[in-house]
């Protein structure tokens, strides 16, 4: 065989950085559908109840405390004026920030409900089953108990809980009445987490972590209502969900909005929640710094578990700022 000409070469060698390009932005990448389907959930309490019961047992091997839940405001279980619906955030559950909604609920005498998003709870295979639009469906749902639990409803989320919220309030907005979102995740700490939600995702993120991820809980509570260890697979459609309400249009969200968040945040990146901040299109919105947070990755700001002694202020906050809307 002939030697290549040295401009032959020359070609080769100068396309080669167009050819990677072009294979690594065709490679695959992981997104959501949203598609959901309307929910039609029961409007008589104790069904409603039952419902919920009913659901869970599909999953026996939901950690006790972890499953959908009603805290109702009054014994008979009527409709009140505010009910607070919860989301929480990836690999946490209904415990994460409690007795925090529990306390919202009696200041305000709000029913509340707590969500389960899929796979959590649970054992941890779980959670590498789960498809992102899944967890669109549980807010869907979410907020359609809120409607029957109360006249107006707020919507509290924490970290990918903020995340479902943003986008609650893009899909249907005249439901909502206020926004309480805390740590909301618009993008994990650490550069690295951008690349799962881009071409290729699925294969850098195997090479890079294996297939399970790990860490290590705070204490005991903290490992009982986690999912600490899971599939690593379960990290794509979390970050699909953040790609996907990052580049949403939250100027169009006009529903009155609090965010509490730590600069010192460990978990997800500040500036990213200040600059989703800013694009917000509510008039009546507010970014409150939580400084010196009890938990030790300045993330899950209240509850029992990681940050007892800031429950009080972080609900002071949501209620001065509920109490003016």
């Amino acid at each position: 065989m002939a030697p290549q000409s040295p401009k032959r070469r020359w070609l080769v060698a100068a396309s080669a950085p167009v050819l990677l390009t072009l294979v690594y932005f065709a490679g695959p990448v992981y997104r959501i559908d949203e598609t959901v389907t309307p929910v039609q959930v029961p409007q008589t309490p104790a069904v409603l109840d039952a419902y919920l019961a009913a659901n869970e047992q599909r999953h026996p091997d939901i950690v006790p405390g972890a499953e959908k839940t009603i805290v109702w405001a009054h014994p008979d279980r009527r409709k009140t004026a505010l009910s607070i619906i919860y989301l929480h955030g990836f690999s946490a559950s209904r415990q994460e920030v409690a007795p925090l909604c529990d306390e919202l609920g009696a200041q305000l005498g709000a029913n509340v409900f707590y969500t389960r998003l899929a796979g959590h709870g649970r054992n941890p295979q779980a959670m590498g089953q789960v498809q992102g639009n899944e967890w669109l469906q549980d807010a869907t749902e979410a907020l359609a108990i809120g409607r029957e639990l109360g006249e107006r409803v707020i919507v509290v989320g924490t970290s990918t809980g903020g995340t479902l919220a943003l986008w609650l309030a893009q899909r249907d907005p005249a439901r909502i009445a206020a926004l309480v979102l805390i740590s909301p995740n618009l993008g994990p700490r650490g550069a690295g987490a951008e690349l799962l939600a881009g071409p290729w995702g699925a294969q850098v993120l195997r090479a890079v972590m294996g297939s399970e991820h790990r860490w290590q809980p705070a204490n005991p509570a903290q490992a009982r209502y986690w999912n600490w260890q899971y599939p690593s697979d379960a990290l794509l459609p979390m970050m699909a969900l953040v790609k996907l309400v990052r580049d949403s249009p939250l100027e169009a969200i006009t529903t009155p909005t609090l965010v509490l968040y730590s600069p010192q945040d460990q978990v997800v990146e500040p500036e990213q929640t200040e600059r989703a901040f800013a694009r917000l299109g509510a008039k009546d919105k507010r970014l409150q710094a939580v400084n010196g947070s009890a938990d030790r990755s300045s993330h899950v700001l209240a509850g029992d578990i990681l940050a007892a002694r800031d429950t009080a202020r972080v609900r002071a906050w949501i209620t001065a700022f509920l109490e003016t809307r």
